[in-house]
């Protein structure tokens, strides 16, 4: 199997949700010191539910492409909902195996929107041990 599906280089070469204007109420960065890896969320929410998602960063294929398909996962969702969204969900979305050694990458972008939430409500911050 190729490391990087089709489907993992179309949304790491043409993302869906990368810099898209929102107005943000909740932000939050995060990065893979091991690697290099940075994604930056912005959420518009309203009430309890993620209305739009964003993202900048830089990385490789998988992270950004990851944090991208998640926007398509989240839009919509409340932020409990989010909050209770695990590795497995994630990675069923990506469509690749995603060994021990890439899973930060693949996990990037949903550690730094728990904890963009988890900041708002002033609750203490998740790491990587979090997703084992």
């Amino acid at each position: 199997m190729d490391l990087y599906a089709q489907n993992i280089l179309d949304r790491f070469k043409h993302p869906f949700h990368k810099d898209k204007v929102v107005q943000p109420s909740l932000w939050n960065q995060e990065a893979n010191y091991s690697c290099g890896d940075k994604v930056e969320a912005k959420l518009e929410i309203e009430g309890a539910v993620l209305k739009k998602y964003s993202f900048s960063g830089d990385g490789c294929a998988i992270s950004q492409a990851s944090a991208d398909i998640l926007g398509d996962l989240v839009e919509g969702m409340t932020l409990d909902a989010i909050l209770g969204m695990t590795k497995g969900e994630l990675f069923d979305s990506l469509g690749i195996e995603i060994s021990l050694r890439r899973s930060q990458c693949a996990l990037l972008g949903l550690l730094t929107l728990q904890n963009a939430i988890l900041k708002s409500r002033k609750e203490p911050l998740r790491t990587w041990n979090h997703f084992s």
